[in-house]
This record gives structure tokens, C-alpha cells and sequence, in this order.
């Protein structure tokens, strides 16, 4: 069984994304966050994570933009869970065309994240 050991968490809200940060990181040891997508893509560069947690709404760059600007960096998939406010058809229909194949909905719990981190992991190691 795969285990995420590095996560990148794209989260524009602070308080959200520490609070996701300290659970996901008793299960990881090396758990970072960028507050939005641009720095999410610039952190790719130099931090391979086993999966990204991805927020839809970001300020600038959607997150399923970002999601797609890092794979072409990494030059392969990267797991994802993307998670939104925006239940929407076109939401769930965009972030499965650009290989996003995990979409939570705001509220969630922290199990069904962890879970959905562990399965994406899961799915990226066997796809390779």
C-alpha cells in the first residue's frame, strides 16, 4: 500500500489550510502549502509531492489551471485531490479532463481527505 509522504497543500484560506496541514502531516512527514496557484507551480520545481490538495477557488489561477501547469513542469501526473465549495457539473467534468479524478466537497470531513490522499497516492504509484 502506497502512502503520501510529501503533500502540497494550494489553499487560499490561512486558517483552513494549517488546520489541513497538521492533520495530513501525522500521516506525512513533509507536508508544505502554497497560498495560491502561481506558487503552487513555482514550488513544483523544487518539491515533487506524491499528491497535491488542491483548492478550486484560488486567487488568479483556478485550480484546476494550476493543477494542469504543474504536471506539464513535472512531466507526469501527480495525484490530486481537488477540493471546492462548487459542486458543479462543469467543475467535476473540467478537473477530469486535466486528470483529476478525486473532487471533494466543502464541508469534509478530515478521514474522507485522508483517505482520498492515500487512494490518489495509491493510484499514482501503480499508474507509474
Amino acid at each position: 500500500m502506497a502512502s503520501a509522504n510529501r503533500i502540497l497543500i494550494v489553499e487560499d484560506e490561512d486558517v483552513l489550510a494549517e488546520n489541513l496541514k497538521a492533520f495530513l502531516g501525522r500521516h506525512a512527514p513533509d507536508v508544505r502549502i502554497a497560498a495560491d496557484g502561481e506558487k503552487a507551480i513555482e514550488m513544483i520545481e523544487t518539491f515533487a509531492p506524491d499528491v497535491v490538495v488542491l483548492d478550486y477557488r484560488l486567487p488568479q489561477i483556478n485550480g484546476i489551471r494550476a493543477y494542469g501547469e504543474m504536471v506539464r513542469r513535472r512531466a507526469r501526473q501527480v495525484g490530486c485531490v481537488l477540493i471546492t465549495g462548487y459542486p458543479l457539473e462543469t467543475v467535476a467534468a473540467a478537473a477530469k479532463e486535466r486528470g483529476i479524478d478525486h473532487l471533494l466537497c466543502k464541508p469534509f470531513s478530515f478521514s474522507e481527505l485522508q483517505q482520498l490522499v492515500e487512494r490518489s497516492a495509491e493510484e499514482k504509484t501503480g499508474s507509474e
